[in-house]
C-alpha cells in the first residue's frame, strides 16, 4: 500500500521532462513543491493522448470508475494490487488501455517503534524520480466534462520496503516509461511482465519526522532524515 508521497523536484517545461525521460511531452501542469501528498487530491500524472503523445495533466488520486453514478468511490481505490489484473476484467481493461505514471521523489511507510508509528521515506539511491506505474479512469459529469482519476499499482515489496510493509508501488526505470505509456501496447499478458518489484539495492530508507503523520503538515521537514 502507498498512501503518502512527495513531489518537490518538479520540472516546469516539456523540455525538462524530455531531459529526464528521453521523449518530448506535449503539455505539463503547474504543481508546487509538495512534501506530504495524500489521497483524495489532484496530483500530476503522465499519460498518452489519442495520438500516442505523452503529456501531463492533473488527476484525482482515488480511482472513480467511469460507470459510477457520482464522482466518488465506496472503497479506497487509490492503490491497485497487481494481482487484480489477473482476477478482475474491470482492472485488466484499465491495464490494457489506461496506463499512467505518477512522478514522485519518495513515498512513505510506517513502522511501529515502541508503540508509536514512525514514518520512513523510501527513495531511489541515485536520487532520480520514482516513476510510479498507475492506471486512470475518465468519469463524465452532467456538463459532459471529462474528470480524470487515477490509482497507483502496488507489487510485492523488496527487502528494503518489506521491513515496514508487504507491498510497495510499482516503480518503472526511465527506459521503460515510454513503453508503459504506449497506447498501442494492449496485450494484458505481455503488460504483466512489465509489472515487477524494483530492486532493493537501488533504494534507500530513512526515518523522518512524525510530522508526516498529519496530512496537514507540508514542508521540507517532512523529508529530512532524522539524525
Amino acid at each position: 500500500m502507498c498512501g503518502r508521497y512527495s513531489l518537490y523536484s518538479y520540472k516546469t517545461t516539456p523540455e525538462d521532462f524530455e531531459e529526464i525521460y528521453g521523449f518530448p511531452m506535449t503539455a505539463v501542469v503547474d504543481f508546487p513543491p509538495t512534501y506530504n501528498i495524500g489521497p483524495y487530491r489532484d496530483v500530476p500524472i503522465i499519460l498518452s493522448d489519442r495520438q500516442n503523445q505523452p503529456y501531463m495533466r492533473l488527476a484525482h488520486w482515488q480511482m472513480v470508475p467511469s460507470f459510477a453514478k457520482e464522482f466518488k468511490s465506496k472503497y479506497a481505490m487509490f492503490n491497485t494490487r497487481d494481482d487484480s489484473f489477473d482476477q478482475k476484467p474491470f482492472w485488466r481493461k484499465l491495464l490494457q488501455h489506461s496506463r499512467c505514471i505518477f512522478p514522485a521523489n519518495n513515498f512513505f511507510e510506517w513502522a511501529k517503534v515502541g508503540g508509536q508509528k514512525m514514518p520512513y521515506k523510501f527513495e531511489r539511491s541515485d536520487g532520480k524520480l520514482l516513476n510510479i506505474g498507475g492506471i486512470f479512469s475518465i468519469w463524465r459529469d452532467e456538463q459532459q466534462r471529462d474528470i480524470f482519476s487515477a490509482s497507483m499499482i502496488t507489487v510485492d515489496a523488496n527487502p528494503v520496503v518489506g521491513d515496514m510493509h508487504g507491498r510497495m508501488p510499482l516503480i518503472l526505470p526511465e527506459q521503460d516509461v515510454r513503453s508503459w505509456l504506449d497506447i498501442n501496447r494492449t496485450d494484458a499478458a505481455e503488460l504483466r511482465t512489465a509489472i515487477r518489484t524494483f530492486p532493493g539495492d537501488r533504494m534507500t530508507a530513512a526515518a523522518v519526522s512524525q510530522s508526516v503523520n498529519n496530512i496537514k503538515n507540508d514542508s521540507p521537514e517532512m523529508i529530512k532524515p532524522l539524525a
